[in-house]
């Protein structure tokens, strides 16, 4: 890097100073969110194959490269180990994979969406439209919605509560709000119930005074709204 890119990896660099006798995790959660590292590893402003489909009507597959490096460099290595170091080894004698291109092309799909933050003036970078300072964001429009699957036969976030799982009826509960994501196909196109994205006929609301359904939804006792 040239006089103008000093202070970023500096910046890159301090990562290790916080990090090198602690924790590992904390580690890999810095890199990942580091700038320099996802140009490096080509993963920022990779997007879902889903949204390049709905979009451009070619489907592309996710950047793989940051998720094969991170398993193969990073952290588990290409083959399964002993406790002792050593490989382990099939009833045919073969050092046993630790991850095949299914998991590398799953994982890929958790590293899109990931975008800089804007850029600001106050940091050594001659180019006033790029911020390898700050961590990356994560764009809700470009990044995979679908399950990844893991290493082990279940899928990544296995462990979080299913919605069968909570206690019934928690949609109806006082504090839940509802939207009409009305025939978009792609309804994750909202951030929140006040900013729609240009997506056609897609259409949000809140249920009148008067409605009906919010009637229903209430189950009004003594003027209370109870939403059982």
């Amino acid at each position: 890097g040239g006089w103008d890119h000093t202070e970023n990896f500096l910046n890159y660099y301090d990562i290790f100073v916080r990090h090198g006798l602690g924790n590992f995790v904390n580690i890999l959660r810095e890199v990942t969110f580091n700038p320099l590292m996802a140009e490096n590893l080509t993963f920022q402003d990779s997007k879902s194959g889903s949204y390049l489909f709905e979009t451009t009507g070619s489907y592309t597959h996710a950047d793989e490269n940051y998720a094969r490096e991170l398993m193969q460099l990073f952290t588990i290595g290409v083959f399964l180990l002993n406790d002792d170091g050593t490989k382990m080894l099939n009833e045919n004698g073969e050092p046993i994979p630790t991850f095949s291109n299914d998991e590398v092309m799953s994982f890929a799909r958790v590293f899109t969406g990931f975008v800089q933050s804007q850029p600001r003036g106050n940091f050594e970078e001659n180019d006033s439209s790029w911020n390898a300072i700050d961590e990356l964001i994560v764009d809700p429009i470009y990044h995979d919605k679908f399950p990844k699957h893991d290493l082990t036969g279940g899928y990544i976030g296995d462990g979080y509560p299913l919605c069968v799982d909570l206690p019934s009826r928690t949609f109806l509960r006082k504090g839940a709000t509802y939207r009409l994501l009305g025939d978009s196909p792609r309804p994750h196109a909202f951030i929140d119930e006040g900013t729609p994205m240009n997506d056609g006929p897609a259409r949000v609301f809140e249920l009148g005074e008067n409605s009906r359904l919010r009637e229903i939804l209430c189950n009004s006792v003594n003027g209370s709204c109870q939403f059982q």
